[in-house]
Order: C-alpha cells, then structure tokens, then sequence
C-alpha cells in the first residue's frame, strides 16, 4: 500500500532542511505520496513539486495557515493549493506582516527583560524562511548563549505565560476557510487534540472543513480512531501525517504518520466537487 504523509515542513517556514531535500528523504523512506505544509507560505512548492517528479512522488502542494477563535490559535492545512493565486497571496501576505509584528514584539519584550536579541539575529536563524515564528527567535537565543536549548528558550521566555510571550495575530477562521475555498484548496483542520478542547467535535461544528486530520504524533490510538469516525460522520476526508519539522523531534520523524493514497484521492474529489 502507498504511504502517504501530509504534513511536513521545510524551512521557508520553521523546518530544518530546504524543501528538495524534504522530498528526497521522504522518497528515501518508502512515502509514495506528500504534502508538503510550510506555515504561512507558499515559497517552497515549485522547487519540491519539481523534485518530487524527477523522483516519481506524488505531491500534493499545500500550506498550514493561523486562525484565530476566541482566542485560541488554531491551524488549517490547505491541500491543493495553487502558486500565486491572488486570493491566496493576499491572505499570506497578511499573515506574514502579523508575524513580523509579532517577532518585533517579542524582542521588545526580551529588551525588557534584560535579554540582547535583534532582529538580525532572529532572520540569521531563521535562515530561508518565510515565516519567522517563535522557534526562530527560540534558535537565536540558544545561537547567543541566552540559553542553551530550545525548550529552555520557551519555558523563560517565549511560552504562554513567559515574560516575553506574545499572543499570535491571526485572521478569522471563517474569512480564512471562504478564501481557502475560493481560491481552490481543501481545508483541513489540523491536529485537532492539540487544542486542549473536550469536545473538538462540537467547538468546530460549523466550521466549512474538507477534512480532519485524525493520524497526528500528538494523537494516541484512540484519538486517532475518535476524529476518524469524526470525520466520516461528516462525509470528509480523515487525512494524516507526521508534522515533521526535522531532527529536532525524533519521536515525530517523517513518515511516522501516514495515511493510504487513497485519502489523497478523496481530497482532490473534494476539491473537484467544490470547483464544478
């Protein structure tokens, strides 16, 4: 059976490695499908679909964008998206200004609290990305000695709760899906049991979604099984992947959550329905 992971990440967003070098260890793991699912952009799909079909991969172009409800950050994988689409753009380009705002925020807070990081630091870590995130101002921490690992720089600093923490600017989740669908792509929730919610199912209720993903590394067996019948009492696609970052994490490392080609076939039925 055709393994298919969808979701990773390189490092125009908050990954380690380029995105050629994504699909060719997804390639060398045995994964005959991906999704490749940078936060917030688009940057790295043309040079990984081009990769991915020198290596015979299917690949399925995507991003994961930042909602906001309540308060509560909230992620949405996007399958099938299509490189410069106007709509989509706009939508990007906003959430990189909030993310820019944010990091901006974040040093203003560390200036306060004693800590010397500029902005250099922070785009020096943060390398090709596209998205600068919290992780890339945890990176140039650990690069100026602030602290020496990564879990350290949240748990001091950038945690909820932690004196240099700044709540994510997000847009609205219903603005976010109509755009997703508008500009042709499938919206899928992501993660869902990492929100801390008792009853995801009734918090997202109304949400217009495509799909759910039900195979997460933060997922246990039963879970996986709770938001894949989730998923199917709604009649969408219960989709899965390893949110792989890199090294960094080894217990989530590629492929260590797939899901069969099939459900790939199910997204693009979806999207093809939702474009007649």
């Amino acid at each position: 059976m055709t393994r298919a992971d969808l979701h990773a990440h390189s490092r125009v967003s908050d990954g380690i490695f380029p995105p050629l070098e994504v699909v060719r260890r997804a390639h060398g793991a045995g994964i005959g499908a991906l999704a490749l699912t940078d936060h917030d952009t688009l940057a790295g799909l043309d040079e990984a679909q081009r990769e991915a079909e020198r290596l015979g991969l299917a690949f399925v172009p995507g991003c994961e964008v930042s909602v906001d409800v309540a308060g509560r950050d909230i992620h949405v994988l996007a399958y099938f998206v299509t490189v410069g689409d106007p709509r989509l753009q706009a939508l990007l380009a906003g959430a990189e200004r909030m993310r820019d705002e944010r990091m901006r925020a974040t040093l203003a807070r560390l200036a306060e609290a004693g800590v010397t990081l500029d902005e250099a630091d922070v785009r020096r870590a943060a390398a090709a990305s596209h998205a600068i995130g919290r992780l890339h101002v945890a990176r140039a921490l650990v690069s100026r000695g602030h602290v020496e690992t990564l879990p350290e720089a949240f748990l001091r600093y950038l945690g909820s709760g932690a004196c240099a923490y700044v709540p994510k600017q997000t847009p609205s989740a219903s603005d976010t899906l109509c755009a997703l669908w508008d500009a042709g792509a499938v919206p899928v929730l992501a993660h869902p049991g990492l929100y801390g919610l008792e009853e995801p199912e009734r918090f997202f209720a109304d949400w217009d979604l495509g799909g759910i993903e039900a195979r997460h590394p933060s997922h246990d067996p039963a879970s996986e099984a709770r938001f894949a019948a989730w998923a199917a009492a709604r009649g969408v696609a219960a989709t899965g992947g390893s949110d792989w970052h890199g090294d960094e994490r080894p217990s989530a490392y590629l492929g260590c959550r797939t899901v069969a080609a099939e459900v790939v076939d199910a997204l693009r039925q979806i999207r093809r329905r939702c474009r007649a």
